[in-house]
């Protein structure tokens, strides 16, 4: 069965509970819009069709960016999903956001940390932190997150904890597709209903697609945010068939178009329900891709997930707002994971406390083609890894190996390291990567 007849039960499931309520329903307030984020797992810069393969069929994605906007210069704020996802939900660089440390977690979690020292179910973010949940909802806003997590494995992590209504999903880095066991740390059922485990027969990227359906469907006529946090194509890498012997290459390739029938399911959904025209709809990916050996996931930009050059973190980014986005526009400003808060609390009308300090701007001006996007010198930490970009130029320290320094604008595949002719500005980029290190509290 191919990834888009899977999907037919979803487009044909929205069809049949279709009320046809207007874009605006009764009591919605015009500057309410709906949003949804839809956020793949590991998915590459060269993994979509409308982003230059030639090698995956993601007719959805295609047709949603030929509809919308296409960001080219869009990147994530970690080369590994844990960083970008704190961005994500706090608007910050996640090394200035709040983690809690191993030693705070609950006796269950400690006993565990003392029986397997190597399992990684442990720290998580503090829900001191504000995030995007708490403040759309406080603006009237029912949220759901649906799929991964990945915040924190202690119950004192849970989603519920941090703004959301619903969750439905895994609170670890990746299940069995197919079991939805935890891949990693201490073999355990990760499948969640709410605050319960609750297992539900069915493959993974299939199971998730129909949750968010079912809460775009019972949430029509008030404003909502769902953020659909996809688990492929993330490993490990499974068909839908137990028996299925493809390569993992083929394997890979049908989870990436699995992907874009989800997609295809979920604008099906907005479209029977008369919410398309109300809805910003975004859809991007945590990371730069880890995939089989051989594939050219990352297109032809150097390195891949973990990495502080491209392929760690320029990702796709596709915005589509009927009526608000230009059709088949081409954005190149230079943006980030944490822009999302900014943006989604101002369409919401919502209210951040002045404590909390946003690392963000709102991308409203650069979706309707407005204004380009201030400049700003953006970071990246990972390890001892970093880098650092200001307009065009990019500054890469990776391990012991010697500094970089790229026109990503003219270069960008980083072929030519131009730090030896460029010393001055080498400096100059080192210094800001200092003075940022202390601003977030990294000191």
């Amino acid at each position: 069965m191919t990834p888009q007849k899977s999907f037919t039960w979803a487009i044909a499931w929205g069809v049949a509970t279709a009320l046809s309520f207007p874009a605006f329903a009764a009591g919605k307030s015009a500057s309410q819009a709906n949003i949804v984020l839809i956020m793949a797992d590991d998915l590459g810069y060269g993994s979509l069709g409308c982003y230059g393969s030639t090698e995956n069929k993601t007719p959805h994605l295609d047709h949603l960016a030929a509809g919308g906007m296409r960001f080219t210069d869009f990147h994530s704020n970690g080369p590994m999903c844990s960083p970008t996802r704190a961005a994500l939900l706090t608007g910050r660089y996640p090394q200035r956001c709040a983690w809690v440390p191993d030693e705070e977690l609950s006796p269950v979690f400690q006993e565990q940390r003392r029986k397997n020292p190597k399992q990684r179910w442990a720290w998580g973010l503090s829900p001191s932190e504000v995030t995007v949940g708490a403040l759309l909802r406080s603006a009237g806003y029912r949220t759901a997150l649906i799929g991964k997590w990945h915040l924190g494995y202690d119950f004192k992590f849970h989603p519920l904890n941090y703004g959301f209504d619903e969750f439905r999903g895994f609170v670890g880095g990746n299940v069995d597709y197919r079991t939805h066991f935890a891949s990693h740390g201490e073999q355990q059922l990760d499948w969640w209903n709410g605050k319960k485990i609750a297992n539900e027969a069915g493959y993974t990227t299939d199971l998730l697609t129909k949750y968010a359906a079912e809460f775009i469907a019972q949430n029509e006529d008030a404003p909502f945010f769902l953020f659909f946090s996809h688990a492929a194509p993330h490993d490990p890498w499974q068909s839908r068939d137990p028996a299925q012997t493809n390569s993992p290459v083929e394997i890979y390739r049908e989870m990436i178009e699995g992907v874009d029938a989800s997609v295809g399911a979920i604008v099906a959904t907005l479209r029977t329900h008369g919410l398309e025209k109300n809805t910003l709809l975004l859809f991007c990916s945590d990371n730069g891709a880890a995939p089989p050996r051989g594939v050219p996931a990352n297109g032809r930009l150097k390195g891949r997930k973990g990495s502080m050059h491209e392929g760690g973190h320029r990702v796709p980014l596709i915005a589509s707002w009927p009526g608000v986005t230009t059709a088949g526009a081409t954005n190149n400003a230079t943006v980030m994971t944490m822009d999302f808060l900014p943006t989604f609390t101002n369409m919401a009308g919502a209210t951040t406390p002045v404590r909390h300090v946003i690392d963000g701007i709102d991308l409203m001006p650069q979706l309707t083609g407005q204004a380009t996007p201030p400049q700003r010198a953006l970071h990246w930490l990972f390890g001892s890894d970093w880098a650092v970009r200001r307009g065009a130029w990019k500054l890469v320290q990776e391990g012991a190996k010697e500094l970089s320094l790229v026109n990503v604008e003219q270069d960008l595949a980083e072929t030519t390291n131009l730090a030896h002719v460029n010393p001055a500005l080498v400096d100059e980029l080192t210094r800001l990567h200092q003075q940022w290190i202390v601003s977030v509290g990294n000191k």
